[in-house]
């Protein structure tokens, strides 16, 4: 791990936070990157003037942070290629990556930071260390169904804004998330983060001290072969985007079964309470029925 002066995390990340949030809400002939830039900027510095945010820092480079970014590379790779097969315009493609990459990440940090907010400074006393600790991606800590869910609401505004057809893109996009994850969670097994249970089989590896599922490693592995699968089948009406839903849900709610760092379990003190299960088991139930109605609903609008 390498430690450099740099801008602060928590100034470089309110000024991509309001980019993200120009380039899918600022009308069409204002929402290019330098508008959003611009914006990210301005609000930045008034961040900075005002004493919320430090200016200067130190940027922590680390294989969590090398992985994530062959992910989003491999992503971007993915994507292109197919988006070329089905004429959806390069520049599209260029916009919806950069949107899905920050509102990913930007997703899954505030996902985790509600999940573990006990962790955290009260933003209301110590709004500084708040956005400091929050923007302190370098050491892990997000959901990834937290990023999937705002860099898809994000992404799909802005494709119906731009005119392209909703699922044509989800079918370009889909395998090319799986790959990043993919690639993501080898950062994962490096930083320490989203580690399994006991394990008592030949793989096991050690977790201070105890031998534990690489859960990590097995996500990794599911999904290379996932991104396999799915870039045989042809972007058009959701059939691609449809299995992927069905595939990796099923996958993420066994994977979470061997997972031992997730200790937040909602459903506690309800009358469901003895369904303790993650919020992204709870999550994988509804996307995996929607997977079911994408892959119906793109079989029935190609039967003759």
């Amino acid at each position: 791990m390498a430690d450099v002066p740099f801008l602060h995390p928590a100034l470089l990340g309110v000024a991509v936070a309001t980019g993200i949030v120009w380039s899918a809400a600022a009308p069409l002939r204002l929402s290019g990157a330098r508008w959003a830039v611009g914006a990210g900027a301005l609000v930045a510095t008034i961040a900075g003037l005002a004493g919320w945010v430090p200016w200067t820092g130190h940027l922590q480079l680390t294989l969590y942070a090398l992985f994530m970014g062959l992910g989003f590379l491999a992503a971007w790779l993915i994507v292109t290629r197919r988006a070329r097969q089905v004429d959806i315009p390069r520049d599209h493609v260029r916009v919806q990556f950069a949107i899905g990459a920050v509102a990913g990440i930007l997703g899954a940090r505030l996902w985790y930071i509600i999940e573990y907010r006990r962790e955290f400074p009260d933003p209301t006393q110590d709004l500084s260390g708040w956005l400091t600790l929050a923007a302190d991606l370098d050491r892990g800590g997000a959901v990834w169904f937290g990023g999937l869910l705002l860099a898809t609401a994000a992404m799909a505004l802005h494709t119906w804004r731009a005119g392209i057809p909703m699922l044509r893109w989800a079918d370009c996009a889909a395998p090319g998330v799986l790959a990043g994850l993919s690639l993501g969670r080898i950062g994962c097994f490096f930083n320490g983060c989203c580690y399994g249970g006991p394990c008592h089989l030949p793989w096991g590896v050690s977790h201070h001290g105890v031998l534990v599922h690489p859960t990590q490693l097995y996500e990794t592995i599911v999904c290379a072969i996932l991104t396999g699968v799915i870039m045989r089948i042809t972007p058009d009406r959701g059939a691609a985007a449809g299995w992927s839903l069905i595939g990796y849900a099923v996958w993420r709610w066994l994977n979470e079964t061997m997972r031992a760092d997730y200790t937040v379990r909602l459903g506690q003190g309800f009358s469901l309470s003895p369904l303790h299960l993650t919020s992204a088991q709870w999550l994988a139930i509804p996307l995996v029925g929607l997977g079911v109605w994408l892959v119906l609903r793109a079989r029935r609008s190609a039967a003759p």
